[in-house]
């Protein structure tokens, strides 16, 4: 027992040890097969990219090289060679092709062809997603299962066929594992591959050629008949020069083949909402290579045919010009820019990538059957078509590009759009009936809709009673005229609802006839039941348009402060960057809330679960004060637990959005993170008797334009030569022009002009003109200048002169023709000082009020002192006030700091913009204009927008001038039923006013000032009230503008001693001849016989440039009959030394043989108007000989418009005037203030 014990130990001891190294033998070799299968598997991995990578390769290099375009240069996929080696052709029949993914052949090798793995699906294929195959840690994951699983199979007692089976399983896996790791590296090197084989390969479009072939046989009878309906439309009313009657397009074709699409590129990585292609195209309908020979039967060629009929009536013959085989080839590309509202495409940019070849038949004379190509005139086709690629070039030609708005285009104005404001004053009621019940009272308020919609706006409620007083004004954004404007008055109640008492309906429409209805009385009507009465007014003030000028363009609507914008948040992006941290993951909740200057005005819906929300929301409001207001869109979520929070903001001036908008720029990015496309449109809107905020834009400065002359200008006469002038446009506004230069190809003008400027980022053309007496003037070319190239800041942020002396000069560009002519100009810039307004100086005086009151409670500080105010000057600035110096706007740029000056202050300024309100007026007659004119300047500078209505008209119109030296300056004023009438012109005119500018200033400073007029008629009365502001502009005048410069002179020829004799008798009939300026401006009488002549005469000549002016004296004597008088002697007299009211005298001594002459001489400083050598005020030339003139403003509708209502600018700072310091008035001398609330005195 003990033996077979002791064995049967032992050999339960050897198996136990047995099994205990089968368990760790399998157990390592489990471990070992997990470790080798993940190794496998990574090394698999490596090694099946690899493969694929050199199969790519291979797989591209066998494909034959694609020949190459010798037309367009570019690569095109080839038809395999027919040569093939039969080695490879047997190697090929060996092996399977079967189609691989993005149109590659994939070749698989011998191994391969009984069975495919990746159409196998294995078991674990079934169960486990494809994001459990193919990276590092799932290979590392498999080993430590793999291992762990061997590990507890030995533990447990397994043998060897356990092992196998997790051997399996590990196989399993990394078969199914490199296949499709070898299957997602083909596709994304096929994917990278097209992406490269799309910017460098060009595809065909052959489906659309076969569309077009079809297409075009239906379309071409309605495209060519379109065609010559619409050109001779406009060909009726061109104006032809003589012989030529009339011009007719008779026949258009442009043949029955239709032109081809060659290729199209397409370039992959440019940015999301951009699409960029390459288009080869060509129209070469003579190429009949493709037609069918039915096509060839019924082919027709390109033709155009152009009458010109020459004669008049029966008299007249018609020539016709053919253009015939024309032909087109070129390569075009196309970006186009996407949106997410309709169209989807905001715009297209068309570039020609070099330039295009053309060719056609020209047949000017004779026709079809006896017509000569001009082409083949040696010299003359290139010659054409080098004018054609000059003329095109800068527009289309690379890097020229031609962007067209599709969005503009098809979207027009919204549906939703206002066309305008109506306001409406409500006065009073009387009469208001409230319940049956005995003792009842009222509380009644007015709310206003549209065709009794969604309630506008609502006045306040007047408690207990039937005769409320409101005095109310409400203002209305109107959509449309027809539809009736509804007022319900209601009852308010504290507990129940509001009862109605009645309702009003006023219908729109009679404000298109008739804009103003004041003291309107409207009935109360409840179930045709009169409840009472209400005194109302309604005014309708639409949104502007611009003026059509005399050459045809329409400018842009007048820069209005007040108008209606409408601004849109149409979608963000990225927001899930700004969100808390978890939030995005689930998707957002957003939405957004506008916000205009701090106030909520509209909160868009909710967008559920969106992190890159479309709200496509806009609003529409009046804005009394474009500069200064902001925008606020702030981006919130409602899921977060605590409550709503705030994902992201926007905050930007109005003015910032719109110029961003106008470059093309409508992405904005949010604050922390995010970006939003925000658009908003400005329409001004001239509404009058706004208290705050009206429409005038204050200027930051000044353009001054010197032009000196023009050489080889463009002749568009048949018969003579053109008569130019210059216009300056400021954002396509025309502000100011030249005189005109009567037959002159190479006109020197001599002249200043200035035009005021509201930024940095407007746009200036210089543009030549020819004036027309009949018909509209037409250009000869100009020059775009960018206002930003000479208007700079400094580091307070202030705008600093830009003054160079150097003479520019530029070629005037003519769209749609050859360059022309050159222009020598230049230009300067000279900022306004940064003053106050009205509601900064209110604000000022409220804090400084306060300051001072706690100041008073508390005891003086010791040894303090006042400072001593500081003189200043045209190019000094005062201290900045407390509380406006600069700081830091957002961190980006410097506020500028800003003055507060009295009127003492202002006016120590010599150079600025006198800014005048026309508020109403008293007149005996009506259907009459108000003229401003400043100074020397024939043009007005201002002139009413339209007749007033009535003896009493209301204008509250607001414009500006600038005054050069405001100590010497002269308004004049005038009533006038000819608005576009000169300052010469006195037809038409039924009163005038003249006085000092200054005394007018210091005047309607405080208060509007009454201003009397001198009638034509004695026993009429006339009188107008304006209101003046003054804002310095900084600049330092040219002497030669300057007052002292021009002026009177007076000149008195005393006598004459030893003059040389000309006659037998030793004696000489002597006289005096004086010129200025090459021009005879006076003669003396004829002192018979005398060789020491006395006149003792006087005359007195207007100078317009005395620095530079040439003054001299001839002698002569006067002979009897038709010979010329004889010379005795001249001198030249230097007139540039004299001091202005001081009396000089000269002998000057002759050039002739002998003799002196003795003059007594005394200049008057004094502006002088400018004369006309010219036609009219629209085509006339205006100035002296060799003066330099100066103008500020363009004649007639300078800052108007076509503006309604009466309205031209209106501006906040009149809401409050200017306070003097000093109560008592400055002192004015009597004649400056003969037109200032007094007796009317003559001008």
């Amino acid at each position: 027992m003990t033996t077979n014990g002791t064995a049967n130990g032992k050999t339960k001891s050897r198996f136990g040890v047995m099994r205990s190294a089968t368990s760790a033998v399998s157990g390592t070799v489990g471990v070992a097969t997990g470790a080798v299968s993940g190794t496998v598997g990574m090394v698999g991995n490596v090694a099946g990219k690899a493969i694929d990578v050199a199969t790519l390769g291979q797989m591209k290099t066998e494909r034959s090289a694609p020949p190459v375009d010798s037309r367009w240069d570019m690569h095109r996929e080839s038809a395999p060679p027919k040569d093939v080696d039969e080695a490879k052709a047997s190697q090929s029949q060996k092996k399977t092709r079967r189609p691989g993914i993005g149109g590659w052949i994939d070749e698989l090798a011998d191994e391969y062809q009984d069975e495919d793995m990746r159409d196998r699906v294995t078991f674990l294929e079934r169960y486990l997603n494809d994001k459990f195959f193919g990276d590092w840690y799932h290979n590392a994951a498999v080993i430590v299962v793999t291992s762990f699983v061997s590990w507890l199979i030995a533990r447990l007692g397994g043998g060897l066929v356990w092992i196998v089976v997790v051997m399996a399983f590990a196989s399993t896996y990394y078969r199914t594992s490199i296949r499709r790791v070898r299957q997602r590296v083909r596709d994304d090197l096929t994917r990278e591959s097209a992406l490269v084989k799309l910017e460098t390969d060009a595809e065909t479009m052959e489906w659309l050629n076969s569309f077009l072939v079809k297409f075009w046989a239906i379309y071409l009878p309605t495209l060519n008949s379109t065609v010559i309906e619409t050109t001779n439309q406009v060909l009726a009313g061109v104006m032809t020069p003589p012989p030529i009657d009339s011009l007719v397009l008779k026949r258009f074709t442009v043949g029955t083949k239709p032109p081809r699409i060659e290729l199209v590129r397409t370039y992959p990585k440019t940015e999301e909402d951009v699409i960029v292609m390459d288009w080869g195209f060509s129209f070469i309908p003579n190429d009949t290579e493709d037609l069918t020979s039915r096509q060839l039967r019924n082919k027709i060629n390109p033709l155009v045919e152009l009458q010109v009929r020459l004669g008049k009536g029966v008299v007249s013959a018609g020539m016709p010009i053919l253009v015939q085989d024309m032909a087109f080839r070129g390569l075009m590309q196309v970006k186009i820019k996407l949106i997410s509202t309709f169209p989807h495409v905001q715009t297209v940019g068309i570039s020609f990538l070099g330039a295009p070849y053309f060719d056609f038949v020209l047949k000017p004379i004779g026709g079809e059957t006896f017509g000569f190509d001009v082409n083949l005139l040696p010299g003359l086709e290139n010659f054409i078509k080098s004018m054609v690629n000059d003329t095109i070039g800068p527009m289309l030609y690379d890097p020229n590009v031609f962007t067209l708005n599709v969005q503009q285009m098809l979207a027009g104005a919204p549906a939703d759009a206002s066309i305008g404001v109506v306001v409406v004053s409500i006065y009073s009621a009387r009469g208001l009936k409230g319940g049956e019940m005995i003792g009842n009272t009222i509380d009644p308020y007015i709310k206003m809709s549209y065709n009794s919609g969604e309630e506008i706006t609502r006045t306040t409620i007047k408690r207990d009673t039937s005769n409320p007083k409101w005095n109310e004004t409400k203002i209305l954004l109107v959509k449309s005229l027809t539809d009736a404007l509804t007022m319900e008055l209601l009852d308010f109640n504290d507990v129940r609802k509001d009862r109605s008492l009645g309702t009003i309906t006023f219908p729109l429409e009679v404000l298109e006839s008739q804009p103003e209805k004041q003291n309107i009385v409207g009935k109360v009507l409840q179930n045709g039941k009169e409840r009472g009465e209400v005194v109302f007014d309604v005014r309708y003030f639409p949104i502007l348009g611009g003026q059509t000028l005399e050459d045809g363009k329409v400018e842009p609507p007048p820069e209005l402060n007040t108008g209606i914008v409408r601004f849109t948040l149409h979608q963000a992006k990225d927001l899930d960057l700004a969100a808390k941290k978890g939030l995005a993951s689930a998707g957002l909740n957003p939405f957004a809330v506008y916000s205009v200057d701090g106030k909520d005005v509209r909160t868009t819906d909710v967008m559920k679960r969106n992190n890159a929300p479309a709200w496509e929301v806009a609003h529409e409001l009046l804005v009394t004060n474009r500069q200064r207001t902001t925008l606020t869109f702030t981006i919130k979520d409602e899921r977060d637990i605590s409550g709503i929070s705030t994902i992201a903001t926007y905050r930007g001036s109005l003015n910032d959005i719109i110029s961003e908008n106008q470059k093309g720029n409508d992405w904005f990015n949010l604050s922390p993170a995010g970006r939003a496309r925000i658009t908003a449109q400005f329409k001004p809107v001239a509404v009058k008797g706004l208290t705050r905020g009206e429409g005038y834009v204050r200027p930051i400065g000044v353009l001054r334009f010197h032009f000196f002359k023009a050489n080889d200008l463009r002749n568009l006469e048949t018969v003579g030569r053109v008569d130019p002038y210059v216009r300056v446009m400021v954002n396509n506004y025309r502000k100011c022009r030249t005189v005109t230069i009567h037959s002159e190809l190479n006109p020197q003008w001599d002249e200043i002009l200035y035009a005021t400027v509201t930024g940095s980022s407007e746009k200036v053309v210089l543009e030549v003109m020819d004036a027309e007496s009949d018909g509209r003037d037409r250009s000869l070319g100009e020059i775009a200048l960018n206002a930003e190239d000479f208007i700079k800041k400094n580091q307070l942020g202030e705008f600093v002169a830009f003054d160079d002396p150097i003479m520019r000069s530029g070629q005037l560009v003519t769209p749609g023709r050859q360059a022309k002519g050159m222009l020598y100009y230049n230009v300067a810039f000279f900022p306004c000082l940064n003053i106050m307004d009205a509601e900064e100086i209110e604000a000022e005086q409220k804090a400084k009020d306060k300051s001072e009151a706690e100041a008073a409670s508390a005891p003086p500080a010791k040894g303090q002192k006042v400072k001593d105010a500081k003189k200043l000057v045209n190019g000094d600035k005062p201290d900045v006030t407390e509380g406006a110096k600069p700081v830091e706007a957002g961190g980006k740029e410097v506020a500028p700091p800003k003055y507060n000056l009295g009127p003492e202050e202002l006016i120590k300024y010599g150079s600025g913009l006198l800014v005048f309100k026309i508020i109403d007026g008293n007149f005996a007659r009506s259907d009459l204009f108000v003229q401003v004119f400043f100074d020397d300047f024939l043009c007005p500078d201002y002139v009413t927008a339209e007749k007033c209505q009535g003896r009493k008209p209301r204008f509250d119109e607001v414009s500006d001038a600038l005054i050069r030296e405001l100590e010497w300056s002269k308004m004049h004023i005038r009533l006038t039923t000819k608005p576009r009438s000169l300052r010469d012109d006195v037809d038409g005119v039924v009163a005038t006013m003249t006085g000092s500018t200054l005394a007018h200033l210091k005047q309607g400073f405080n208060t509007p000032a009454t201003i009397n007029f001198t009638p034509k008629n004695g026993d009429e009365v006339y009188n107008l009230k304006m209101q003046f502001r003054y804002i310095p502009v900084l600049m330092i005048l040219d002497p030669q503008e300057s007052h002292n410069n021009q002026g009177f002179l007076s000149v008195k020829v005393l006598d004459a001693t030893h003059l040389p004799a000309a006659d037998r008798s030793g004696k000489s009939d002597p006289y005096c001849v004086f010129e200025l300026n090459g021009a005879k401006i006076y003669k003396t009488k004829i002192v018979k016989k005398t060789l020491n002549p006395t006149w003792a005469e006087q005359f007195e000549a207007p100078v317009s440039k005395l620095s530079s002016a040439k003054f001299g004296i001839k002698v002569y004597d006067w002979d009897m009959g038709p010979t010329e008088d004889d010379f005795l002697g001249g001198s030249p007299i230097d007139i540039s030394k004299l001091e202005p009211l001081k009396t000089e005298a000269q002998v000057l001594t002759l050039d002739g043989k002998s003799g002196q002459v003795r003059l007594e001489m005394r200049f008057r400083p004094e502006y002088v108007m400018r004369t006309i050598k010219g036609t009219t005020m629209l085509g006339g030339t205006l100035g002296m000989p060799g003066r330099m003139v100066t103008s500020v403003a363009d004649a007639p509708m300078k800052g108007v418009g076509a503006v309604a209502g009466g309205v031209g600018k209106g501006a906040s700072f009149f809401r409050h005037g200017f306070k003097s310091k000093n109560k008592d008035k400055a002192s004015i001398h009597e004649d400056d203030t003969s037109s200032v609330n007094g007796a009317p005195q003559s001008s």
